[in-house]
């Protein structure tokens, strides 16, 4: 019976759910943001992802923990009020987690929220993960429950298979280099200072969706059918009828304004699989407008363990990591832009190196590409074609970018391509792929 009940409360939940955000919350929306007409530029001074794993749910021996954890960025974000400097956190968007998630394209909160890492000195994002203490355990002591994707050796722990999954420095240098961190622009009640919202967030929501008539219409239509499978639920589990039956089936409704928290809690009390569906269907329909504002210290995972991917640590640490590199002013409009002012950069470190340095740095990126940590290489094809052109570098130096390119850069080189770059001492040789 439960089973079954739980199942028709979350139909009848979904579409009273739906039936909320399409007229009532437009609503409300309207009336509550009507008073923010004061306006303040909000600067991001720390942003991270919320990985919110509890490993409790994860059924019995099972290492597979990825579909059982949500991930979701926030911020907190400082602004001056009269003169006055506050401080408020922005929690947005709530995405189910995967082997395959990607973070470094991740560049809001909400629509027109915007979003950022913070940078290091050389204007690149520093990729920060926060989990609680329990969830960091439980991936430290077990073991990863794939690893055909990773490097090798192969990481002995989840957590180890995590830190490299996102071991992209590259990558994301160059969503960085290519993206101008503009903060997010806040609009709050003059009456209350202290709770403001993002300007994109308080303009959709004055304006609300669809026409109001027919959200009317389909709120009206949706909400009938929701009452009524919420009804035969709630009859199904109890038993009640009259009065007391109605009692049952309209106090929850209270809640409807909280409904994407609620009405998950309310029916794991009643079967465990709907409220499962129940979170991840409300997350899809709430993924557009979903942003939570809270003081700092209430910030979800604001005090937990913390993950961040520097480029100073990982596997290329002692390649990518050692280079000394300058934010371009103004930045570069376009991703390609940013490799190729990256790889300018890294060519010219490069042939400040002695040789020994030099066929250190060959050797090493191509130790890492052979082991399956493929990031970074592309950006030294330049600095190689360099080395191997220039009379005057060491024997040993000119071998080891010539076994780089062939072995290593990804860019297929072949032997004649590369007696050619070694012939040329122009400097204006160009290999596709490059």
């Amino acid at each position: 019976m439960k089973l079954l009940s739980g199942f028709i409360l979350l139909v009848g939940g979904t579409f009273l759910a739906v039936a909320w955000m399409c007229w009532p919350q437009q609503m409300v929306d309207a009336h509550r943001y009507a008073p923010f007409t004061a306006t303040a530029h909000g600067r991001i001074v720390d942003g991270w992802l919320a990985l919110d794993f509890d490993p409790a749910k994860l059924p019995k021996d099972s290492r597979r923990w990825q579909p059982y954890a949500t991930i979701q960025a926030c911020v907190l974000v400082a602004y001056a009020e009269r003169g006055r400097g506050r401080q408020r956190a922005f929690c947005g968007n709530r995405f189910s987690f995967s082997d395959d998630f990607r973070i470094d394209n991740w560049d809001t909160l909400a629509p027109g929220v915007p979003f950022a890492f913070l940078r290091d000195g050389s204007g690149i994002q520093i990729p920060q993960m926060r989990m609680s203490k329990r969830a960091l355990e439980w991936l430290s002591t077990h073991p990863p429950y794939d690893t055909f994707m990773l490097g090798k050796p192969a990481p002995t722990t989840a957590l180890a298979a995590l830190r490299e999954q996102y071991d992209r420095p590259l990558t994301f240098a160059i969503a960085s280099w290519s993206r101008t961190d503009t903060g997010i622009p806040l609009r709050y009640d003059p009456r209350r200072p202290t709770l403001p919202m993002p300007s994109g967030i308080v303009e959709a929501r004055r304006t609300g969706g669809m026409n109001r008539t027919i959200s009317l219409i389909v709120t009206l239509i949706l909400g009938a059918i929701g009452v009524f499978a919420w009804r035969a639920g709630i009859r199904l589990l109890t038993g009640q009828s009259g009065v007391l039956l109605w009692a049952l089936i309209l106090l929850p409704l209270l809640a409807l304004p909280w409904w994407s928290d609620v009405l998950p809690r309310m029916l794991r009390h009643v079967n465990s699989d709907a409220a499962d569906i129940a979170q991840a269907m409300l997350d899809d329909i709430n993924r557009v407008s979903r942003l939570t504002a809270s003081a700092p210290a209430d910030a979800l995972l604001v005090n937990g363990e913390r993950l961040q991917w520097t480029r100073e640590t990982g596997f290329y640490a002692d390649s990518f990591g050692k280079l000394r590199l300058r934010l371009p002013q103004p930045q570069p409009a376009t991703p390609e832009a940013a490799f190729i002012e990256l790889q300018s950069q890294a060519r010219e470190a490069v042939g400040k190196l002695d040789a020994p340095a030099r066929v250190a740095l060959f050797v090493r990126l191509r130790n890492l590409h052979d082991a399956g940590h493929d990031d970074v290489q592309r950006l030294f094809t330049p600095a190689a074609e360099a080395t191997l052109r220039d009379a005057s570098a060491d024997a040993r130096a000119r071998r080891a970018a010539r076994e780089f390119l062939i072995f290593a850069s990804g860019a297929g080189y072949s032997d004649d391509q590369l007696d050619h770059i070694e012939r040329t001492q122009d400097g204006g040789a160009t290999v596709p792929g490059v």
